[in-house]
């Protein structure tokens, strides 16, 4: 029989929740280190060392503004300032000036200035000619908030607590300010400003997270989601619940795309438009991601644009630290499909201007392929200041830039995907009882260097997989795999560990044939 073409190969990403048996080609029931390149499937992106901080990082925030290039780092009780050279030490005073333990700022760029809160202390801000942090000008005294973010020209608190007593279900809010600074009142008793705030139903938990969606300030509380509106005066805002029937798991378990929201929920991972929301994981990746989740503290989102991709990090039970992700499940949103990738134990993630100005795609050796920023978050242009992403690895006391190499930090990436119950009925027309034979496998894969291609078979759903074969497969001159495989089941494991080749797999052409009805 001539070989049949099997193309679109992995397009459905990972679907590790259901039976093997039951998938369509376009979907793997196994795989890690892999992501979505163009609308193909392929080893993910590694990571490298940017710095080593004084103190393991609990959060980074990268400082969007013009010549700045620098980005700003949090640990439990200092704030760094790391300009792709030198860490500076910017706290509050003076070097020797100790914050309240922050196992996890939350950050805020303000106009031009930054915004650092710990949830214990009054909120940290500068300005970017600044030298050092100092309290947020105007604060209220003794009023303390876990999560303090702009909505049009409001700062909100999402909870809070004055002088000891706690307002867990209430949104407060400064009077307005001008964008390029920040609130000079905050006084909710008074009749001459605009500050107020609301208590929302406790039916929903405590308020945990904000984020903006379009022209409404999202309030996510444990069990349930409000939309905050603004209406101008005498009112100010409005508030409405949305859903009650699930919240967030963490603060920080929200990212934004394309005018939606994606939240991990205490049961689900979900997405809305600030009326209607829907699972996006139900049947695809939602038992093996809670089954795996060792910490909900651990779990944070954080959106990749130009890579149409949100990142769920969290630990799993490996991971050396509960509260630090060593694993993100990647949902892509062009693609919607989702793989898994292995993450160095971080904290936090953000986005940032490339930190060398020396840099940018003139200084790059060789073509677009070859790059090791292949298939990275990187613009191709010549503009030194392109976007990216870095990481706060709490475990080693490191800065990782993520996405421009093919290794992790110099190590080696098992990347692989695995399939062990195809059945080719659909493409062949026969039954599944039928015994087919595998003569030849002519891999549509790109990249460079070698993959590990495995082979097996199996004759009935549950049986576990005989592998026969595993091939070095050289992508730059290999085009054939000679196999001699025969079941009702085949099995397919492309698999590589390196930390420079790369790879990503577009179709599979197949010598089979029907060699028993039985």
């Amino acid at each position: 029989m001539s070989y049949i073409p099997l193309r679109q190969i992995g397009s459905g990403g990972l679907v590790t929740d259901q039976n093997p048996y039951d998938l369509e080609l376009t979907q793997f029931p196994a795989g890690n280190n892999v992501q979505f390149h163009d609308g193909r499937i392929g080893k993910a992106l590694g990571y490298s060392q940017r710095t080593t901080v004084p103190v393991a990082p609990t959060h980074i925030q990268g400082w969007l503004y013009e010549g700045n290039d620098t980005i700003v780092i949090g640990t439990l009780q200092k704030l760094y300032r790391f300009d792709g050279g030198t860490i500076t030490n910017v706290t509050k005073t003076s070097d020797s000036t100790n914050y309240s333990n922050s196992p996890r700022w939350q950050s805020e760029q303000l106009g031009t200035a930054m915004m650092f809160n710990n949830g214990a202390q009054v909120p940290q801000y500068m300005l970017p000619t600044g030298t050092r942090f100092a309290d947020l000008p105007s604060w209220p005294s003794g009023v303390t908030t876990n999560c303090l973010k702009p909505y049009k020209s409001f700062l909100i608190m999402a909870g809070y607590e004055t002088s000891g007593t706690e307002h867990p279900y209430t949104v407060r809010w400064s009077d307005e300010y001008e964008p390029t600074g920040v609130p000079t009142d905050y006084a909710i008793t008074s009749t001459t400003n605009l500050a107020g705030e609301n208590v929302l139903s406790g039916n929903n938990g405590e308020l945990v997270d904000q984020l903006t969606l379009n022209n409404a300030q999202i309030i996510y509380a444990e069990r349930g989601v409000f939309a905050m509106d603004f209406i101008g005066a005498p009112l100010v805002f409005s508030f409405r619940e949305v859903f009650s029937d699930d919240g967030i798991i963490n603060r920080g378990a929200v990212a934004e795309f394309f005018n939606k929201h994606l939240v991990v929920g205490h049961n689900d991972i979900y997405v809305h438009d600030g009326n209607q929301k829907q699972s996006v994981v139900d049947k695809r990746v939602r038992r093996t991601f809670y089954n795996e989740l060792a910490d909900t503290r651990s779990v944070f989102c954080h959106t990749v644009n130009d890579r149409s991709e949100i990142w769920i990090c969290y630990a799993n039970s490996d991971a050396p630290n509960s509260e630090s992700a060593n694993r993100a499940l990647v949902y892509n949103w062009a693609q919607n499909g989702f793989t898994f990738i292995d993450l160095p134990n971080i904290r936090a993630l953000t986005v940032s201007e490339t930190l060398d100005a020396s840099g940018g795609w003139d200084d790059a050796g060789g073509s677009w392929g070859q790059s090791s920023e292949y298939w990275s978050n990187a613009s191709q242009t010549t503009q030194a200041n392109s976007l990216r992403v870095f990481s706060a690895g709490y475990v080693d006391s490191k800065v990782f830039q993520m996405g421009n190499t093919h290794g992790a930090a110099g190590s080696t990436i098992n990347a692989f995907l695995e399939a062990t119950k195809i059945d080719l009925d659909q493409v062949l027309g026969k039954a599944t009882n039928n015994i087919k034979q595998i003569n030849g496998i002519m891999p549509q894969i790109e990249g460079q260097g070698t993959v590990n291609v495995s082979v097996g078979v199996s004759n009935a759903p549950q049986d576990g997989v005989t592998w026969q074969s595993t091939t070095s497969y050289n992508i730059d001159s290999d085009h054939k795999i000679d196999v001699r495989s025969s079941g009702r089941y085949f099995a397919l494991r492309i698999e590589s560990t390196s930390a420079s080749d790369y790879w990503r797999l577009t179709g599979l052409d197949i010598d089979v044939q029907e060699v028993a009805g039985r």
